[in-house]
């Protein structure tokens, strides 16, 4: 129910990796660290306060723990983990031991690379890129010649924020405590008026975005894919709880369906099966790709 409910923006698509069914591969284990409290950025802490005793503090807090919160119930189906965000002192003690050993680098948003030696085949791997959603590109910055003519480009590339691990002892130590198969990190979370316009901001119904940067890397540190999932909302829309509960749970399975599905295809497998049509009905147009990326002999 919660799949249904909750599925991503483009949930015709991923819906099959989990009828097909994700529930074959083994169960891996999650080490989920929240973004640290100065990597948040909101716009809209006013509106949401407005009529409450909440802080700056207060709020952060709530959008943070209900994005961990949103990531563990979509985690849950088809993964074990360890949620580093918990009133426990040992955990909070691996927490700061993790932001001490890691940065968090700043660089224009590129798509995913799917590296050879991560045994995707190439037309699964190409695939996968493209169920992330799309990434605009931009030309390259700067001023030169072309054509002998003189081009300035500004930079209005997309950037995203990563991570990176500083020194090995962090995964060395926790993957052998928690038994870890992959890390996955929030790496920022922002809320933005998304309109530009100044008279649809005039009206006060204008969109708002919710960004959350997040990173995945295995047990051994390596870096598997960064990405930014995002998800929009009316600026009518400033209750805390049903904010969280109408908008960052989805951004939670959004999250959580790029690293399962990222797991699904890395063990070759399709994401639906044939005598699966007719149940998708008015979807089938959307999810005929799908069909090619079975083998020609049948197999997955």
């Amino acid at each position: 129910m919660a799949q249904s409910a909750y599925g991503p923006t483009n949930d015709s698509l991923y819906l099959g990796f989990y009828r097909d069914s994700i529930a074959r591969l083994d169960r891996p284990t999650l080490l989920i660290v929240p973004f640290h409290p100065d990597k948040y950025m909101s716009q809209i802490d006013a509106e949401v306060a407005k009529g409450t005793s909440y802080s700056y503090q207060h709020t952060r807090g709530f959008f943070r723990k209900g994005l961990d919160n949103a990531i563990l119930i979509a985690a849950k189906p088809h993964n074990d983990y360890v949620n580093l965000h918990a009133d426990d002192p040992a955990l909070n003690k691996d927490l700061d031991f993790v932001y001490h050993l890691t940065r968090n680098p700043i660089v224009p948003y590129e798509p995913p690379v799917i590296k050879e030696e991560q045994n995707f085949k190439k037309r699964l791997a190409d695939y996968w890129i493209k169920l992330q959603g799309d990434i605009s590109t931009q030309p390259e910055p700067g001023t030169r010649i072309e054509e002998g003519q003189i081009v300035s480009v500004p930079d209005q590339r997309e950037l995203i924020t990563k991570v990176s691990v500083i020194n090995p002892v962090l995964t060395d130590s926790l993957s052998e405590k928690y038994e870890v198969d992959y890390y996955l990190f929030v790496n920022e979370l922002s809320i933005m008026i998304g309109a530009t316009d100044h008279v649809e901001l005039q009206s006060d119904r204008y969109s708002r975005i919710i960004k959350a940067h997040m990173s995945v890397i295995d047990a051994e540190g390596n870096e598997l894919f960064s990405l930014i999932k995002r998800r929009s909302f009316p600026s009518y829309e400033n209750d805390l709880e049903t904010i969280i509960r109408s908008h960052f749970l989805p951004l939670g399975y959004e999250i959580i369906y790029a690293l399962d599905s990222y797991r699904f295809l890395q063990a070759g497998l399709s994401p639906i099966e044939e005598e699966d049509e007719k149940s998708f009905g008015k979807n089938l147009r959307e999810l005929s790709p799908l069909q090619k990326l079975r083998s020609n002999d049948g197999t997955k």
